[in-house]
């Protein structure tokens, strides 16, 4: 009986093992399970994946990425490709969700995980049909059961949803003070453009700079009548 022969990665195909895993993988993959992988140390790990992820970014010649969603990390197509990409799988066109659903999105990003009842309680309406229409489209998904009578269902957002929203986790999400009706269709709009209706990359600062200019033109608007007073 032969012992298994010692596997050794040289430091310098490290950045390469890790293109191969996520290639292959189709799906994210941790940062431990890469560290165990590789049999390989975090910090040259953690060097190599920031490395990866900058080549990608700033290949022009390259048609995809590599992003990071909680702990894991995954290879994906770029926006710009998604056009290309539809002339070859040919999809069907996704119905546009109304604006209770992104609202119902809204609440449930916020306040995961949370029962049906609960964001009824938040909306003041049914929230049957929205939810089982998030659940359709991959934005949110079933997370285990309260611990009360009945043991509702509750329901948290998906990796799908931090991917198509452009973050790492929901703690980037702005703050709920500077959530409105205004920012939750940018939300709409943005959910769209990832999902390939144009090439607009998705950021937070976008909201975070429309809920900002918003309240600039308040202040704006109060600051002009009270000089409209002063004259008076």
């Amino acid at each position: 009986m032969t012992d298994e022969p010692i596997f050794k990665l040289p430091v310098q195909e490290v950045t390469a093992a890790i293109e191969a895993v996520l290639f292959v993988s189709g799906e994210g993959v941790s940062f431990d399970r890469l560290c165990e992988i590789l049999d390989t140390d975090k910090k040259t790990v953690e060097e190599a994946i920031k490395r990866l992820m900058q080549d990608y970014e700033r290949n022009p010649w390259s048609g995809l990425l590599i992003r990071k969603v909680g702990d894991s990390y995954t290879m994906c197509t770029k926006p710009g490709m998604n056009k290309v990409l539809e002339r070859m799988f040919s999809p069907k066109a996704k119905i546009p969700l109304s604006q209770a659903s992104y609202e119902t999105l809204a609440v449930i990003a916020y306040n995961q995980p949370v029962t049906r009842a609960q964001v009824e309680s938040v909306r003041g309406v049914s929230s049957d049909s929205i939810i089982s229409r998030l659940l359709d489209r991959g934005w949110i998904c079933e997370a285990g059961t309260l611990d009360a009578p009945g043991r509702p269902t509750l329901f948290s957002t998906t990796d799908l949803f931090l991917r198509e929203f452009g973050i790492e986790s929901v703690d980037e999400l702005p703050s709920l003070e500077l959530m409105s009706y205004k920012t939750i269709r940018d939300l709409e709009d943005s959910l769209q453009a990832a999902a390939g209706n144009d090439d607009r990359q998705i950021t937070i600062e976008s909201m975070l700079q429309s809920a900002k200019d918003e309240e600039e033109k308040k202040e704006s608007a109060g600051t002009s009548s009270e000089d409209e007073g002063t004259a008076e």
